[in-house]
This record gives structure tokens, sequence and C-alpha cells, in this order.
């Protein structure tokens, strides 16, 4: 297959700040139709990895490619829905004003650029506030007008950075919904964000970078691991090996046969134990098992 085969494409990207290695030696094929979940400490390296697909951030080695052109082309990047962290809307424009400028650059109309975005305004309750000055708008209602600014020229990849950042609930509703109707539209998603609950619901695989390199990649399949079981104790050091600090205490991932074992040096330890599950583990879990991380997370 060629590059032109994947939406996203990422081949032994380098990118260091300093001393800071932001990517290092980091590769990633998303496909056609799925929806991954990009996750990582702060500083892992995750919005250098959007700035170089986007043409924002230049790579030192390696390459990145959006539907296999270079980053900046504009035969790529007009196939990409992008919400950044921080969206911005001029204070002077409505909503309604800015979507028209926004469809002039994909070739729209006014009547097109509205009629297009019509749908998403009203499931996101915008419709109200279409003409009023983006200036005198909440963050929630400008972040809902980011949403439809990166869907509304219908694009095959979205990247969307912390989208319900703002968000009350009944955004998060809308925005949930918009997520499920592109999954079923076979649309690609690369979603970067904190919201572990929101990645496990909507992404088919997780991507977990740290310290620029791809640390690990994981689905739902591998929070419902049967020969695992999850230990959560309390001691002031590190009782069973691998233990990661989570919240004052200590989390341990280990084998199903060796549960009570391990729940035995535990208590010959003195450690108290807060909890021995079997039951599904959860993302936050998972990531922090996975971290190479001593501090808590």
């Amino acid at each position: 297959m060629t590059n032109k085969t994947y939406p996203i494409s990422v081949k032994n990207a380098l990118r260091h700040f300093g001393k800071i290695k932001a990517l290092d030696d980091f590769s990633l094929t998303v496909k056609q139709g799925e929806f991954v979940g990009l996750i990582g400490p702060n500083g892992a390296g995750k919005s250098t990895l959007i700035g170089s697909l986007l043409g924002l951030v230049g790579l030192q080695g390696g390459e990145s490619k959006l539907f296999g052109f270079s980053p900046g082309d504009i035969q790529g990047k007009a196939k990409v829905g992008y919400l950044p962290e921080f969206f911005f809307c001029p204070d002077y424009l409505t909503p309604n004003s800015y979507l028209k400028e926004v469809g002039a650059l994909h070739g729209m109309d006014l009547k097109q650029a509205l009629s297009a975005a019509k749908d998403l305004t009203s499931l996101l309750g915008l419709n109200s506030h279409m003409d009023r000055l983006s200036g005198k708008l909440s963050k929630g209602l400008l972040r809902r007008v980011g949403i439809v600014r990166s869907l509304f020229h219908d694009p095959d990849l979205i990247i969307f950075d912390e989208p319900a950042w703002g968000l009350d609930p009944f955004g998060r509703k809308a925005l949930n919904e918009i997520l499920l109707d592109l999954k079923k539209q076979k649309k690609t998603l690369l979603l970067c964000s904190h919201n572990m609950e929101m990645v496990e619901t909507v992404c088919d695989r997780f991507v977990f970078i740290e310290n620029g390199k791809l640390k690990v990649e994981g689905s739902n399949e591998d929070l419902s691991i049967e020969d695992e079981v999850k230990i959560i104790y309390e001691n002031k050091k590190e009782v069973i090996p691998g233990s990661k600090q989570l919240n004052g205490c200590w989390l341990a991932l280990v084998d199903k046969k060796d549960r009570e074992s391990q729940i035995q040096n535990l208590i010959k330890s003195g450690s108290k134990i807060i909890e021995v599950s079997e039951n599904k583990t959860d993302l936050i879990d998972w990531v922090v098992s996975k971290s190479d991380r001593k501090d808590e997370v």
C-alpha cells in the first residue's frame, strides 16, 4: 500500500526543542474509518504531532503525511477538519459571518456555507446565537462554533484536540451524537484528549505517547483482559514489582494466577489493601500501568 491509502501516515518523525524530545522516532498509521485516541501526559508530544501533520511544526527528521500529501499541501489539508485546543473566532464577527469567510476558503458561497452548517448548529443549540458577535459568546458556545467550523465542509479526516473543553452536559451529549454519526459515515478521527471516558467510549484504538515516543497501542479488548487482576494498596514503598503511584496509593496489574501470593505479600508487608478487582480495567489505569513516570499522574 502507498501512503495515499491512509489518512494519516507518520514515519520516524523527529522534532526536538533544545533538549526536549517532542517527537523521537515516532511512527503512526491511521486507516480510513478508524477512530484513534491520542493520549499521554502533558508535554508528551501530542500537540507537536498534530502540528507536524498540519504543516504548523517542521520535522527535523522522518515524515508525516495526510492522504499521501506532505504537510501544508492544500490537497491533503482540504480533506481535514481541525478543532484546536484553543479555538479562536474574531470578536467582531458573528458565527454566521465567520462561517461565510471560512466557507469561501472551501469554495462555498454564503447560502452553501449556512446550509452545510444548518444541521450542526441546530444539534449544538446554536441557532439563536448565530447572529451575535462572537465576543459576546461564552466559552462553551464558542467551542460549539468551533465544532461546526471543523465539520461543516464535510471533511474525511477529523482532528479534534480536547473537543469537550468548556461544554456543558447538553453540549457533550450533542458532541457524542455527532461523533457516533461520523463513525457511521466511516469518517476518520484522531482524538487528542485527557477525557479518558470519551476516548474509551468513542475510539477503536488508543495510542499512548510519552517523551515523544509511541509507548504502546491498545483497544477496548486490552481493557478487559480476563487473566489480569487490578490491586490498589497503600504503603510507603513499592511492594508489588511494576506498581505505579496513583493518588497516594499504588496500582498493580498482576496475573490472576499470582493474585493470592501477591495479596499475602501485601499482608506481610503491612500494606493496606484498597481494592482487588477482576473487573474491566478503565483507560486511566491502563495508561498509568504503561507509563514510565514515577510521579503521580
